[in-house]
């Protein structure tokens, strides 16, 4: 995996439109239908706008999962300041979610 960072900074409009894209990809067709041109499709940019962000498909794939982790937790800190933490902690369970991190335990299990 490179350890190259992307172009235009880490908060780049389109590089956040690649990392939805591919999540939303994965989720609708798993993960190795998540090509380039695929999920540049799906972004509604042009394929090479993904390797100029990601210069690997892992690199992307990281970024993905480093997302989702981010609002995880995000989402957690705030369940546990509710009233009742474990019924806001439990609440926080989605089958999306749930379907996200198996395409991503295949991908790792296939790399």
């Amino acid at each position: 995996m490179s350890t190259q960072k992307a172009p235009s900074g880490r908060d780049s409009t389109t590089r956040r439109a690649l990392i939805r894209a591919t999540a939303q990809v994965m989720l609708e067709e798993g993960y190795a239908a998540a090509t380039s041109r695929r999920v540049a499709a799906q972004a509604g940019v042009k394929p090479a706008l993904v390797h100029y962000y990601f210069p690997s498909m892992d690199d992307l794939f990281v970024a993905v999962l480093q997302a989702g982790a981010e609002t995880n937790l995000r989402t957690q800190q705030e369940a546990f300041a509710e009233d009742s933490p474990l019924h806001a902690l439990w609440e926080l369970n989605s089958a999306q979610g749930a379907a996200l991190w198996m395409e991503f335990m295949a991908l790792a299990n296939h790399r």
